[in-house]
């Protein structure tokens, strides 16, 4: 069975669910989506350092995601592990998560966190636009209700991750700074 088809049915049982939830502001349910993605992407992505008991995900910057992540994970799994989400304001702060959702207001601090996370084996996300060409590994925006996902190929084998093909295949896979 190709790997999109088996992506298909999961992502189409995601959007069903998800459709019926009526947002309380703009975009809550964009965010509703974005945390669930977050998970999601990590079922495809292999990381060069052993397992913790716990999958920690980051949020850098003041983004409201971090809420949604927290009231989607409190009682969900990633990868069989109980999920830990931190909120911090600086790149210094960030630690050692598994996944990094930079929410930065400017290119600078973006670059930062993204040489951060390539230094220490972190997968980062994100939904600023440019992202993935700015050497971010995934991301994640919302055009006309339908998500777009970018992929740097390049910068997750620089930072020692594995993105498997299913992921690929949905995604617009940058190679060599190109699509």
């Amino acid at each position: 069975m190709p790997p999109f088809t088996r992506l298909k049915p999961l992502l189409a049982t995601l959007l069903c669910l998800l459709a019926g939830m009526a947002p309380a502001w703009p975009g809550q349910d964009e965010l509703q989506l974005k945390a669930v993605f977050l998970g999601r992407f990590a079922s495809y992505v292999q990381w060069p350092q052993p397992e913790r008991a716990a999958f920690d995900i980051t949020v850098l910057g003041s983004h409201p995601l971090s809420e949604q992540l927290a009231q989607l994970y409190a009682t969900q799994r990633i990868q069989g592990r109980p999920v830990r989400i931190r909120s911090v304001a600086q790149v210094q702060e960030v630690g050692q998560p598994d996944m990094l959702f930079i929410a930065m207001p400017t290119v600078a601090t973006r670059q930062a966190a993204i040489a951060y996370a390539q230094e220490h084996g972190i997968l980062s996300v994100s939904d600023a636009k440019g992202f993935a060409e700015q050497g971010g590994i995934i991301q994640i925006n919302f055009v006309a209700q339908q998500v777009q996902i970018k992929i740097n190929y390049d910068a997750a084998v620089k930072t020692g991750l594995h993105i498997a093909a299913p992921l690929l295949s949905i995604a617009t896979v940058l190679r060599g700074g190109q699509p």
